[in-house]
């Protein structure tokens, strides 16, 4: 028979058993964790790949070596920004709960562990800062990117994350009261990203002086490019979205990931068939390059609609939110080329903005759990008080996102930084031609215009865009007309895009 002291002797064995046993399950919790996030970040970094591809695939531009130099510089640049500074920002400790204040130059951290969530984090940033560039497409030098995809990157995104993603910011924590829903970035990424690139678009102003003689149409440059670029983000936004959950190793994690993933696919296909339904029958349009074009940035616009709510809504959710945000995407797109004058070769502000405010809106409502539309009676005030909270946030973050990179945007376009050489011919041309423009309606009137231009005895040329003024310059030149025209001739035709 067993004595006292062999019990306690097998009691201490067993609870040392199980200690160890608990120390080694979570060592390998931690590994799965730290691969989830990796592997998962460096699928998001090739959403860079994916910008790229459908940037060059999308512009008839000649300079394609500079959008892809951008692109590259785009990822050194910030990732340099982040690790200096981005990361301090975002996820160092506060006071006030508007931006971090430590860890700057990744300093302090407790362990090798943290680096794990700062290179995953890191890629947020980056595809934050890609969104930028579609909207300034071949139009930037490549010392005005360097500088606004440092301060992006260093600065201006990190500090929406601080306020929604830290637990310490004043958006989505105990010090206000507040909770900020969006799981996975459609408020903090792209409202952020699609604010910028809208402040840079607006900055650059349009290259077309005449912009109702030409209907917008992106320009037929690589149907295959847009195509690939296309499935390469589809499969950076499964990772995007489904790594949000930010771990594997609790109870439920691996489901959240799940419905995660799930809805974005149906988010991009539902946003796909509805762009391509409302091309065809609504907007009528028939030339298959532009319709793809539109289908691509459909799906991604149905994509960032979902990405706040992936992990909370049900299938039917999904589809109902990316369909209705793609048709928001159409209807911005058309809008914003139709009646403003800003230029958006590749409608990023369409696809990440329009849709990305449109999805953290539904949050509130279509939540399967304590959404407006699920809750019953008893949930009604926290239903609607969360709305409030995404609304203001919204509002917050489009605030700030667009007077800081405005004011970026406009000192370096003052101080000659931001336009690429070709832009400045661009720009210059257009001024040079909307003066002209405006001496002949000062010395002759409107309806000396009207009577010369469209009288029914003559028949007018239509004015020609910048653009095409460009373009045709961009041919080669005949031995008279280089005699004639002299060296103008030649530096136009070996810098025009």
């Amino acid at each position: 028979m067993a004595t006292l002291e062999t019990l306690d002797g097998r009691v201490n064995a067993t609870e040392a058993a199980i200690a160890d046993m608990g120390a080694t399950l979570k060592v390998y919790a931690t590994g799965l964790d730290t691969l989830l996030d990796i592997l998962c970040g460096c699928l998001i970094l090739t959403m860079q790949a994916g910008f790229a591809l459908l940037e060059v695939g999308s512009v008839k531009v000649a300079n394609v070596h500079a959008i892809l130099l951008n692109n590259v510089m785009d990822v050194c640049v910030g990732t340099v920004g982040y690790f200096l500074f981005g990361y301090a920002v975002a996820f160092g400790p506060t006071t006030n709960g508007y931006m971090g204040t430590f860890h700057f130059a990744l300093s302090y951290l407790q362990s090798d562990y943290d680096l794990t969530w700062v290179f995953f984090q890191y890629s947020f940033a980056a595809t934050a800062c890609a969104i930028v560039s579609g909207a300034m497409v071949g139009r930037t030098s490549y010392h005005g990117y360097l500088i606004y995809s440092f301060l992006i990157t260093g600065f201006v995104y990190p500090t929406v994350v601080h306020w929604a993603w830290s637990g310490e910011g004043w958006l989505n924590s105990d010090m206000y009261g507040l909770s900020f829903q969006d799981f996975a970035g459609s408020g903090v990424v792209h409202v952020s990203g699609g604010t910028a690139a809208l402040m840079g678009a607006l900055v650059l102003g349009r290259r077309k002086v005449a912009k109702d003689v030409e209907e917008h149409a992106i320009s037929e440059s690589s149907p295959a490019l847009v195509t690939l670029g296309f499935f390469i983000l589809m499969v950076g936004f499964l990772a995007f979205n489904g790594s949000s959950q930010g771990a594997i190793s609790h109870p439920g994690d691996a489901g959240a990931m799940a419905r995660s993933v799930v809805n974005t696919s149906l988010a991009c296909a539902s946003g796909g068939l509805a762009t391509i339904l409302f091309e065809r029958l609504v907007h009528k349009k028939i030339n298959d390059y532009y319709v793809l074009c539109i289908v691509v940035n459909g799906c991604l616009g149905g994509t960032v609609a979902v990405c706040a709510s992936a992990n909370v809504i049900n299938t039917y959710g999904a589809l109902f939110i990316g369909s209705t945000g793609a048709i928001i995407h159409c209807l911005w797109s058309i809008s914003l080329h139709k009646y403003t004058s800003i230029e958006d070769p590749v409608d990023a502000t369409a696809v990440h903005l329009a849709p990305g405010i449109w999805g953290v809106f539904l949050v509130p409502f279509l939540d399967r759990k304590t959404g407006i539309f699920y809750c019953g009676s008893a949930g009604q005030y926290d239903a609607w008080r969360q709305l409030g909270v995404n609304v203001a946030g919204i509002v917050a973050i489009i605030a700030y996102s667009a007077m800081t990179t405005f004011v970026i945007f406009t000192i370096l376009d003052k101080a000659k930084l931001l336009r690429s050489h070709q832009e400045k011919l661009d720009h210059a041309e257009a001024l040079r031609i909307h003066e002209e423009e405006l001496r002949q309606q000062q010395a002759h009137g409107y309806f000396h215009d009207v009577v010369h231009d469209y009288g029914p005895d003559m028949k007018s040329e239509p004015t020609k865009s910048v653009s095409s003024v460009f373009a045709d310059a961009s041919a080669e030149p005949s031995e008279t007309e280089l005699v004639f025209r002299g060296q103008e001739a030649s530096v136009i035709r070996d810098t025009v895009v």
